[in-house]
């Protein structure tokens, strides 16, 4: 994220960089510490037994740096701290959905990339803060829309930036679905779509 505002103009380029490395860290740390005790607490209550489990720290933290990235030069860091405690959760969520519905997925990359972008891009619409806006954008006058929050901090309760995002996130899911169910069809019309039967029996964390 950091590495992005290099291009931005000389005089914003630091302010740019500073901002985009500690909300980056507090949400992506924030994201790891919730998903570690999240499922602790998880471990303990269906087997009786707490239990350490690193793999949810690291894709917590990986969902957490997922969601943040979009709008990590235009929030607060209190901000980006609910971005990522809300990342831990929602990593939990569609990985345990996934693991309901039998979708093995060795790496956890839809909880993590999909469930995480998808958080991300509606935290943008909730949480950009009108200075961030202003100064990043150089507008020298109010922002008219801004985060949903602060919307309604102001009185007005305007949502005009929330629905730009959620219609952009409509228009990227429509796109990808678009773009790549015709090779999914296809690979699983070939039998290439799915592992060799005995790979998936040992389990494809083992297997690859």
């Amino acid at each position: 994220n950091a590495g992005s505002a290099i291009d931005v103009d000389s005089d914003l380029s630091l302010p740019v960089i500073a901002a985009a490395v500690t909300n980056s860290t507090l949400a992506g740390s924030a994201a790891a510490i919730t998903s570690l005790f999240l499922n602790l607490i998880i471990q303990e209550r269906l087997t009786g037994e707490p239990k350490y489990r690193l793999s949810s720290a690291m894709n917590g933290a990986l969902t957490g740096l997922a969601s943040i990235t979009g709008c990590c030069g235009l929030v607060k860091p209190w901000a980006a701290l609910v971005i990522g405690f809300v990342a831990g959760i929602v990593y939990h969520i569609s990985s345990n959905f996934l693991e309901s519905r039998c979708i093995d997925d060795a790496v956890d990359a839809i909880p993590v990339h999909l469930a995480g972008g998808i958080w991300g891009v509606i935290a943008t619409g909730l949480f950009a803060s009108p200075r961030e806006l202003q100064f990043w954008y150089g507008i020298d006058t109010d922002v008219d829309h801004v985060g949903w929050f602060y919307s309604w901090g102001r009185g007005s309760g305007d949502a005009r930036l929330l629905a730009c995002q959620v219609i952009g996130l409509l228009f990227i899911i429509g796109w990808t679905v678009g773009m790549m169910l015709p090779f999914f069809v296809v690979l699983n019309y070939l039998g290439a779509f799915r592992a060799d039967s005995l790979e998936e029996l040992v389990g494809l964390d083992i297997s690859y």
